[in-house]
């Protein structure tokens, strides 16, 4: 069968295309060399972030991952240990990049809640020898929302916990905030608090947000210092980057509301996924724009059912072996959350047959 000329993308909220809206603001954008901090565009845009977010500083870097592994180097040293959560992107994606770049070692909590409690984050520390020859913690990431676990969104009274057990260890905390605006539109509560009960953040411009690029890491001024000249070291210097400043900061101004609208198609997809046969919804039930479901009882592997999905118009992602993950974003609509349920509903019988 011809795979289907109109295709549901549901890999991911990195697959949005820029709007004319979004095009016309990097038009209208007001380049200059950032090198010499003469790009008025990404000058306007770090000024709003800081606003925003009520941090000291921020720096507007190419992506999510670059953002973390720099906030990662300016808060360690060479052989230092960072808590994380296994699930967490900086360990489930990017280890090999933190180890290689930043030359740390992860100490990953493994929970069923996704969160790390300040009695997770003790005993992590507790466990090991940490006399000045051992590798010592000084950085503590969490994730919000969490990907790992559909999206699940960390609860700000857990983070300020956290933050303060941290602060009286003089060990740092940095927040993952790739889809914070998604968890923003959930729980309203502002952005700056957020920042605040943290060292440093990130963010990102090109998922739900739908710019084409970039992220932001926030942070105390000190920090971010270091993190603007491990920028350059590590090769990612700019010049007239201010095209995708404007994006960005249109994106911001103008795309945060409408992600509601995403997590509600979310919510969506799962009630009627839960409702096919051979198929079981993995909790958490999605908060904010993130699903995941078994197809285990198929008894196929995920690349069969990715590429039967695909036949038929649909994008899916291959989590783990069994594990499905499903992403709303800008581009999708009510009529393809109906569409996509059809799709995998004619695979599934497929299968089962």
């Amino acid at each position: 069968m011809k795979q289907s000329k109109a295709t549901i993308d549901l890999r991911s909220d990195t697959v949005t295309k820029q709007n004319q809206a979004i095009k016309n603001a990097m038009y209208h954008a007001q380049a200059g060399d950032y090198a010499y901090g003469e790009d008025l565009s990404v000058n306007e845009l770090v000024d709003y972030c800081k606003e925003l977010f009520q941090v000291e500083d921020a720096l507007f870097v190419t992506g999510g991952m670059f953002a973390n592994r720099l906030a990662i180097g300016c808060q360690t040293l060479p052989g230092d240990e960072v808590i994380t959560h296994y699930n967490y992107h900086v360990n489930f994606f990017d280890s090999a990049g933190n180890a290689k770049v930043n030359n740390i070692v992860f100490n990953c909590i493994h929970n069923n809640s996704g969160i790390l409690s300040t009695d997770d984050v003790h005993q992590a520390i507790e466990s090991k020898p940490r006399y000045k020859i051992f590798s010592q913690v000084r950085l503590v990431t969490i994730e919000n929302s969490i990907n790992g676990f559909n999206g699940k969104i960390y609860p700000i009274e857990q983070q300020i916990q956290l933050y303060h057990y941290l602060q009286n260890r003089g060990i740092n905390l940095h927040l993952d905030g790739a889809r914070i605006f998604n968890v923003h539109v959930e729980n309203k509560i502002p952005l700056s608090e957020y920042a605040k009960y943290t060292d440093t953040m990130s963010f990102c411009f090109s998922k739900g947000l739908g710019a084409p690029f970039g992220s932001m890491l926030l942070g105390r001024k000190q920090i971010i210092e270091k993190a603007r000249t491990m920028q350059i070291w590590l090769g990612s210097g700019y010049h007239q980057i201010g095209y995708y400043a404007g994006a960005a900061r249109y994106a911001l101004e103008n795309n945060i509301l409408r992600l509601s609208y995403d997590n509600s198609l979310a919510k969506v997809l799962a009630d009627k996924i839960k409702l096919l046969p051979g198929i079981n919804l993995i909790y958490p039930y999605p908060e904010t724009n993130i699903l995941a479901f078994s197809i285990k009882s198929l008894n196929i592997t995920n690349d069969d059912f990715i590429a039967e999905c695909q036949k038929h118009g649909l994008l899916l992602f291959p989590w783990l072996e069994g594990h499905i993950r499903a992403v709303v974003h800008m581009g999708i609509t009510r009529n393809d959350i109906n569409k996509a349920v059809e799709i995998i509903e004619t695979v599934v019988s497929r299968f089962n047959n």
